[in-house]
């Protein structure tokens, strides 16, 4: 009885998973993904490594100020809010990631990536529900490798 409860409340949220959130997501995962590999070879300017050269100006900017905001609400060391520009930002962001467990980094990253599809999307819906769209499709993503 309850489990079909909840897989009801499952369904009716999904159903508010439209194109453009679902675009937010895909962003915002492939930008998380590009930050993982970062943790393992770093680059000096980390903002052009992980957003695409085809992005137009005006995505891009959209998307370096979401960046932005989303490393000061997950900082791991206040240093990080100090710095002045995105790419700083992230460097900092990236050096202390790289100090955590790998499950941690997972997890940080999982977040960072709901935060920056929310923020993508206008914060139009609840956190919760883009730490939801965003691990769903994660999960897909990941079982069909």
């Amino acid at each position: 009885m309850i489990c079909k409860k909840i897989k009801g409340q499952l369904k009716g949220l999904l159903a508010q998973f439209d194109n453009y959130l679902e675009n937010n997501v895909d962003t915002a995962l492939k930008i998380s993904s590009e930050l993982k590999s970062i943790l393992s070879s770093p680059v000096a300017d980390i903002v052009t490594a992980i957003i695409p050269g085809t992005v137009d100006d005006a995505v891009r900017n959209e998307l370096v100020q979401a960046l932005s905001k989303v490393v000061d609400a997950l900082t791991i060391a206040d240093s990080c809010r100090q710095s002045v520009n995105a790419n700083e930002k992230l460097c900092c962001f990236v050096q202390q990631l790289k100090l955590r467990d790998p499950r941690f980094q997972d997890a940080m990253l999982q977040k960072f990536a709901s935060l920056l599809a929310g923020s993508l999307d206008g914060e139009r819906l609840e956190q919760s529900l883009y730490d939801l769209f965003t691990q769903a499709k994660y999960t897909v993503e990941n079982r069909k490798a």
